[in-house]
């Protein structure tokens, strides 16, 4: 069926058992209905049908088979991730750009007031995190370009770094590869930095800094640099790294580093920390990263946006020109994203929905969003600190808490440690009423120093959650790591 005039009753229908089957999706309280195995999973491969089927019959099918493996991250117990996107603004803004089926490569007639609705977005986020705004001539003058994530928005980063260094790349190729190193904190990199270093001509050149509680040491980065002179492309820093969203020290970073060759790119990779600029009480934390040549962020992370949204901003907006892309096709014209886009063509209206929330929450709801997941997260840091049955591995920074289940276990033995907490994060998903992350990560003392770990990782992302939930998750793992602890001994 193709929507037209003579059919819409009929497709209105259609689409109001899509928006209450995926109402009544997110507000359930389990996080899994059902697991679903590789082999359960390998039986939706199935053939292409020959003839086409009633619309009834494919959703039906899609609600029987499909929907019951979904992962419900918009229950209270999913605790693992960091947004829900539940906000009723942007799903709707997410419905309505399908809907409009607007196009951001060209402004002209592929997204005629999409372009400029986009364009507002990017000088918002551009305030949040402190960059300036310039007079709107044409689209060198945006500086910024929404991405389908925070790996395509890092890659444009390093790519942009890569052109400061080596003027000409895009055309000449990089001449010089042992000068496109690029310095990393130890451990607790996100991987989109090394791939996006690959994916443009500089193959695999890192340099890890040595870090003191998941930030650079900063003694060492002088060292590093030094060790490195004349090889260094770019460093990177966390605003909220992937592990325990620790923001680093970007003042001092730029200090350090410009005071050594003030033509080293800085990238911030901000997906989870911009937010921070959107509170007044907790935008400190964040101070500097304005001096940074480029920010990614992630909205869907942050926001209560379905994914996906990512952006990447670039303190010059110029600088976009270095990576830029012509066609004599849609792109030529004053304010086509097209051209300041990477590894993208047409692409769609992701902006909408963030529109919708931002002015839907304007700048004081976003504050409370974020201060609220902070306070939640400060709440659990507080009881784990006086819970003798864990240990608290990170300080709060944004609404990330990293923890392990200790009781009646030798720190000496860090095997058996592991175990235990890898067997309670695997009974946790195999049950499926919560949801906790797991991941490796270097102990910064407080078990044993760069010891890996594999701590629980709660991360608060939902405005649904409470101090209930918390409560009633902490009890949950209690009692699994006694269980799991006594059945360790047998």
């Amino acid at each position: 069926m193709i929507l037209n005039k003579n059919n819409n009753q009929e497709a209105r229908k259609f689409f109001k058992k899509i928006v209450d089957i995926g109402t009544e999706f997110k507000i359930q309280d389990k996080v899994t209905g059902r697991h679903l195995s590789i082999e359960k999973g390998k039986k939706l491969i199935t053939k292409f049908p020959e003839e086409g089927e009633p619309l009834e019959e494919v959703l039906q099918e899609f609600v029987n088979k499909i929907l019951p493996y979904c992962t419900n991250f918009t229950s209270p117990n999913f605790m693992g991730f960091p947004d829900a996107g539940n906000s009723v603004a942007a799903i709707g803004g997410a419905l309505l750009y399908n809907f409009l089926q607007q196009n951001l490569i060209n402004q002209s007639f592929c997204g005629p007031s999409a372009t400029f609705v986009e364009i507002a977005v990017v000088q918002w986020l551009r305030e949040v995190v402190g960059y300036r705004n310039h007079e709107i001539n044409d689209i060198w003058d945006v500086g910024g370009v929404i991405t389908p994530g925070g790996t395509s928005s890092n890659t444009i980063g390093i790519m942009l770094a890569r052109e400061n260094k080596f003027p000409g790349a895009m055309q000449k190729g990089v001449l010089n590869p042992d000068q496109c190193w690029l310095i990393v904190p130890k451990g607790i990199g996100h991987y989109s930095v090394k791939s996006g270093q690959m994916w443009v001509g500089c193959g695999n050149r890192l340099i890890e800094v040595e870090t003191n509680d998941f930030r650079y040491d900063l003694d060492d980065l002088g060292k590093k640099l030094e060790e490195n002179k004349g090889k260094v492309m770019c460093v990177v820093a966390y605003a909220g790294d992937s592990r325990t969203m620790t923001v680093d020290n970007f003042s001092e970073i730029a200090r350090v580093v410009r005071a050594f060759d003030k033509d080293i790119w800085l990238h911030a990779d901000a997906c989870h920390g911009f937010s921070l600029g959107f509170s007044k009480k907790l935008r400190y934390k964040i101070k500097g990263i304005e001096e940074f040549d480029s920010i990614t962020m992630d909205p869907h992370k942050v926001m209560a946006t379905p994914y996906v949204i990512s952006t990447l901003l670039v303190k010059d907006p110029q600088k976009f020109k270095t990576v830029t892309s012509l066609s004599d096709l849609i792109m030529q014209e004053q304010f086509a994203f097209g051209q300041i886009t990477p590894f993208l063509g047409s692409r769609p209206w992701h902006s909408l929905k963030l529109w919708f929330v931002m002015k839907n929450l304007g700048k004081k709801g976003l504050s409370d969003l974020i201060e609220k997941r902070h306070e939640l997260a400060k709440y659990l840091a507080d009881k784990l600190r006086d819970d003798s049955d864990f240990i608290l591995l990170n300080e709060v920074e944004i609404n990330s808490v990293a923890f392990m289940y200790i009781k009646g276990i030798n720190f000496d033995d860090v095997e058996k440690l592991n175990a235990i907490n890898k067997e309670i994060h695997r009974q946790i998903i195999d049950e499926g009423k919560y949801h906790l992350h797991q991941f490796s990560i270097p102990d910064s003392g407080k078990i044993k120093k760069d010891e890996i770990l594999y701590p629980q990782r709660f991360m608060c992302g939902n405005p649904n959650t409470t101090e209930k939930e918390v409560d009633g998750m902490i009890e949950y793992v209690r009692v699994l790591g006694a269980k799991i602890r006594n059945d360790y001994k047998k």
